[in-house]
């Protein structure tokens, strides 16, 4: 079963904790039936018939369910005039835009349904391509027919304009959408970028699926997207996804050598301001600590921490914010105490737990991850807003995915 949990990993950059090892063996039963996980390995191994056996137990270990309208406040950030603009500034008189790793495909038909809400009355200039590595997901997106779950949160007008409903209760995607939207295969974890015989594109949304990835993956699948742009194009990730982002190293992501004077002495020195500076609030000292950490400013970030412990030695925003920063530099051991700390100052800091999580799994310490992960479980409240500058736009039921997936799915 390790085997073929590094076989998962290898194939699709999704890191299987020990604690599933008895849902994969079920979903190599569904996959092959009658086939012992040796027997499993040996038939994957096979020219001719593994391939096909590793694209059926990919179908099973995928996470293939979405809905329309996600997070609709983070698309609903997208500037469609603005991207039309930089497209034809460089000849091209459509936005491109790739949803990746898609699943069934609810989110590229809601970008082409946005877009044609922003053209309107026009016909939008858009073209949509939608992607997974599921060849079962692909398929169902290109059917385009969906359950009242996956359709709940359109609104009904919204919902009459652009669904067909039919007699068994499903909904099934129309024309004005199906225009704009093609579907195809591609391995985030593995595939060349952009997919196979496609251009950059202006809008690259990936979102909430590199919570599933394996660490060392999510930099290089980050980096890769980013290079699938146009100049002027724009990356949306899920906000659980932008966390991965702040402990991949962005600065190594980009190539940027280091600071010399940060190479040389480990930090820039203290310069003395001339004059009297004003003093920046808590919220806007912790608004640039946090700034600091996505761009892998890990100076900055760690002085803003500083100066909101030196007003509070309980805060624990800073406390995370710490955390963050140092599990970014591959100090997992620091990271977790600055997040324990966190939760001693707010045993109900759910966002802390689940990366003190992620820290004790960089430290391969299983057990403790495992308890990090259902505390979050725990603890998670949408109407808790203490911690508001950190938690905007984080999917609850993302984090929630995330945590079941690492516990096995039985919390």
């Amino acid at each position: 079963m390790a085997e073929i949990m590094e076989l998962v990993r290898r194939e699709t950059g999704i890191a299987l904790p020990a604690a599933r090892q008895t849902a994969l063996i079920a979903a190599v039963d569904r996959a092959a039936r009658g086939l012992s996980p040796d027997a499993f390995l040996r038939a994957a191994s096979d020219p001719r018939r593994g391939r096909d056996l590793l694209d059926r137990l990919i179908d099973e270990v995928t996470v293939q369910e979405t809905t329309f309208v996600r997070d609709r406040g983070q698309l609903d950030t997208v500037p469609w005039h603005g991207l039309l603009q930089a497209a034809r500034a460089l000849g091209s008189g459509t936005v491109r835009v790739w949803s990746a790793a898609c699943a069934s495909g609810e989110e590229a038909y809601t970008l082409a349904l946005l877009a044609d809400q922003a053209f309107a009355p026009e016909h939008p200039p858009v073209d949509v391509l939608g992607t997974d590595i599921s060849g079962a997901a692909i398929e169902a997106a290109a059917a385009g027919r969906y359950r009242d779950r996956a359709v709940r949160s359109l609104a009904p007008a919204l919902r009459d304009r652009y669904l067909d409903r039919q007699a068994d209760g499903t909904y099934l995607v129309g024309q004005r959408l199906r225009k704009m939207v093609r579907f195809g295969r591609h391995n985030l974890a593995s595939g060349p970028f952009p997919p196979p015989g496609e251009a950059c594109f202006d809008l690259v949304a990936c979102r909430n699926v590199l919570i599933y990835f394996d660490q060392p993956i999510v930099g290089r699948v980050i980096e890769s997207l980013e290079r699938s742009l146009r100049p002027g194009g724009m990356l949306i990730l899920g906000a659980a996804d932008a966390l991965q982002r702040a402990t991949t190293r962005p600065a190594d992501r980009a190539g940027r050598p280091p600071d010399p004077d940060m190479a040389r002495q480990g930090r820039r020195p203290l310069r003395r301001p001339l004059g009297r500076q004003p003093r920046r609030s808590h919220e806007e000292r912790l608004a640039a600590a946090l700034d600091a950490a996505g761009k892998g400013n890990r100076d900055a970030a760690m002085a803003q921490v500083a100066s909101l412990l030196a007003d509070d030695p309980l805060d624990a925003d800073a406390h995370f914010v710490q955390g963050l920063v140092t599990l970014e530099a591959g100090e997992p051991a620091r990271a977790a105490g600055a997040l324990r700390r966190a939760l001693y100052a707010d045993a109900a800091f759910w966002l802390a737990a689940f990366t003190l999580g992620r820290a004790y799994d960089e430290m391969g310490d299983e057990p403790a991850a495992r308890r990090a992960y259902e505390r979050v479980l725990r603890t998670l409240d949408p109407d808790d807003h203490r911690h508001e500058p950190i938690l905007q736009q984080v999917d609850i039921g993302d984090i929630a995915a995330a945590c079941r997936a690492r516990l096995g799915g039985r919390a």
